[in-house]
């Protein structure tokens, strides 16, 4: 620094009390000596300052002033890529509503796929099994093994008679077949209907409450299924039913996945309420969560289910959403402006053969020659 400075330094530490405060000269040789530690000043004190006439005034001021620390990172410290999975599976960013995205990324945002029998109502499995042994018997057809009647629950009787059992492929033959099956149902059951189980209704007041959609999803005759919902004033509760006259795939998936259109929810927030196996299955093929009403059948026999009760009077909204708490998250998806840019130009993939045809070996042959 030059001299006006330090007379400017000098004058301005002093009018303001400095002056008296005491920096040894050996303190700041030991100061000098640590410019290689990070100090990017050089200055050399004078003669006039080793004799500390301006010492006080000029060491603060270097201090202040010359004093520079340089940040550097440490070459062992790495900088982490930043995680690709940040969105939430179930966002929708065509959704221009910010509430309503939001709404959506919460845990109560969910929908309930419902089967019939065993879950609103008793199950009559017994009385099915009993029903398709006695047709067999009479139309002189092979007798069902075990491992079919538990493929048969959940799929309609025209598919049971046709693919699963194969005892006919004569559609006039499968109507004469599932009609004598019913009959004998109904007999078996005594001309009774199957009761309504106690924990159905408050479990539906508790979803309509918090505003859940409710589809209900089984391969039951239209007729019976919505006959039974009127008898026990259940159909207000279900904003879709799904019957067996809604499909001709054997697959118990196409119900559920019908049901979770219809109620406007994605597969990753359908929560399917069964009562067997083949619920739990068709649930995870689908991506959707299932709970299984074991009834009076062991727990242990359900352990893939997400969440096994006894009845519904255990199932609780709060046990609902916890279903998604754990709900992982999804690389980022392209606006659908940001998917047509990303879209390959057809135009540069057209190959030209011209350039071919008119040289080489296969000139005289023409075009045909490579065919």
């Amino acid at each position: 620094h030059d001299t006006a400075h330090t007379s400017s330094a000098r004058s301005q530490y002093e009018n303001n009390g400095y002056a008296t405060f005491s920096v040894t000269w050996s303190f700041y040789k030991r100061l000098h000596r640590s410019n290689n530690q990070g100090f990017t000043s050089s200055a050399m004190l004078t003669q006039d300052h080793q004799q500390k006439k301006y010492g006080p005034c000029r060491v603060l001021f270097y201090l202040f002033s010359a004093v520079k620390v340089v940040e550097r990172l440490k070459e062992q410290e790495e900088l982490k890529p930043l995680p690709s999975a940040v969105e939430g599976a179930v966002d929708e960013p065509r959704l221009h509503n910010p509430l309503q995205r939001m709404e959506r990324l919460s845990t109560g945002w969910f929908g309930v796929i419902m089967e019939y029998e065993g879950v609103l109502v008793e199950g009559t499995w017994e009385a099915h099994i009993n029903a398709w042994l006695q047709v067999a018997t009479e139309f002189g057809y092979p007798r069902p093994l075990g491992h079919l009647f538990r493929r048969v629950r959940g799929v309609r009787d025209e598919v049971v008679i046709s693919r699963l059992f194969n005892w006919t492929q004569n559609p006039t033959t499968i109507k004469q077949l599932v009609a004598r099956k019913v009959a004998i149902y109904d007999e078996l059951l005594g001309g009774r209907q199957p009761a309504e189980l106690l924990e159905a209704k408050p479990f539906l007041e508790t979803l309509r409450r918090y505003n859940i959609p409710v589809g209900l999803a089984c391969a039951l005759p239209e007729k019976r299924v919505k006959e039974g919902l009127s008898r026990h004033n259940l159909q207000p509760y279900f904003n879709a039913v799904i019957t067996a006259e809604d499909s001709g795939a054997p697959e118990v998936e196409y119900y559920y996945m019908y049901a979770g259109q219809q109620i406007q929810r994605p597969p990753a927030r359908c929560i399917v309420v069964g009562e067997s196996n083949t619920s739990v299955e068709a649930a995870h093929e689908l991506g959707m969560k299932c709970v299984v009403v074991s009834g009076n059948n062991p727990v242990y026999d359900f352990v893939g289910a997400d969440l096994v009760v006894r009845n519904l009077s255990q199932l609780s909204f709060l046990n609902l959403k916890k279903l998604f708490a754990e709900e992982g998250l999804v690389q980022p998806r392209m606006s659908p402006e940001e998917e047509a840019a990303a879209q390959p130009d057809d135009d540069d993939d057209d190959f030209e053969f011209d350039d071919y045809d008119a040289e080489g070996p296969f000139a005289a042959r023409g075009r045909g020659a490579f065919f």
